[in-house]
């Protein structure tokens, strides 16, 4: 990751294209198998107030053992294939333009069922990935 200068008055557009970030990734049965790219971060972008990325799980995949929870609210726009969301211990069915708010300190995780990769966007309230603090069960 390179240090970008952050610029909380910023004034000018910032273009990217997800083939111009890095893969990041989780392939294991704690956190399930998932890549993703950050769009727009602080520490890797000249931009503020948003942290958002493209994620991507593919086709069979299976689900983790449970879920995953931060202290930041997050939205998923999903943007192509099937799956469902399971929040707290609830599963809902998603396709193409659903989207879900997630609040903070809640459980969740998303899991592909369809014969496409389920590709979401999104988005946390804050400056930076770096921000986000990931936390998972021990049990």
């Amino acid at each position: 990751m390179n240090n970008v200068p952050h610029n909380p008055n910023q004034t000018t557009a910032v273009f990217r294209r997800a083939a111009d970030c890095d893969v990041e990734e989780w392939s294991d049965s704690i956190r399930g198998s998932v890549q993703w790219w950050t769009l727009f971060s602080a520490d890797r972008t000249p931009t503020s107030g948003l942290t958002v990325g493209v994620a991507e799980i593919p086709v069979g995949a299976p689900a983790p053992l449970r879920g995953h929870w931060h202290s930041l609210a997050e939205v998923y726009y999903i943007l192509s294939g099937s799956g469902y969301v399971w929040i707290a211990g609830d599963k809902t069915s998603v396709v193409g333009g659903d989207a879900v708010f997630i609040p903070g300190d809640v459980e969740h995780f998303a899991v592909n069922t369809g014969t496409d990769p389920l590709r979401l966007l999104y988005f946390f309230p804050t400056d930076s990935f770096t921000d986000v603090k990931y936390e998972f069960p021990t049990k």
